[in-house]
């Protein structure tokens, strides 16, 4: 669980991603109020849980050092073969203050190579540079996933091969760039 002022309130909110898959629900403190990925994707109008062909990930981080908690959305579809499926409608990042719907007034581009299943993600600031990176673990085939790095530029973030071989698995559980900013 991380506590983070996710929508800009000054009170410290609950955000949870019990499986580790980017799967995330948000509990608000201060006037209460809850969120998850669905709700993100009805507003923007797509069908979210409804749609067995897709299937939502996300993850929270201050990618651009602003002191706000971004989200990074992705909307893809799962490959039932051999060969990765370019299915991602959605990808792309929300800049803080968030909404309560997690939504933001400033979206970016989330630049990523091909449009397959992302499986996880996570966000961390590993270089101390006070910008968070983020982690994907995507599909590439064959029943192989692959480790990218994303960081922010020109107003979004671009997502690359990673270029060691740390993987998602063997992280710390958690967000790993916050520093709780709230009155609470």
């Amino acid at each position: 669980m991380l506590r983070a002022d996710v929508d800009g309130d000054c009170h410290l909110d609950e955000v949870r991603d019990p499986d580790r898959e980017g799967v995330i629900t948000v509990e608000g403190g201060g006037s209460p109020w809850r969120t998850d990925l669905d709700d993100t994707l009805a507003r923007m109008g797509f069908a979210g849980s409804e749609d067995p062909d897709r299937e939502a990930r996300a993850t929270l981080g201050d990618f651009d050092g602003d002191g706000y908690v971004d989200l990074t959305l992705f909307w893809s579809g799962p490959t039932l073969g051999d060969d990765p499926v370019d299915d991602m409608p959605i990808h792309e990042v929300h800049f803080g203050p968030l909404s309560r719907d997690l939504t933001g007034e400033n979206v970016g581009p989330l630049r990523i190579r091909h449009g397959s299943f992302v499986s996880k993600v996570r966000a961390d600031d590993q270089d101390g540079d006070g910008r968070a990176e983020l982690r994907v673990i995507r599909y590439a085939g064959d029943g192989v996933y692959e480790h990218l790095v994303g960081r922010y530029h020109d107003d979004g973030i671009t997502v690359a091969r990673a270029s060691d071989d740390s993987n998602l698995q063997d992280s710390d559980p958690g967000w790993g760039d916050f520093e709780t900013r709230a009155d609470e």
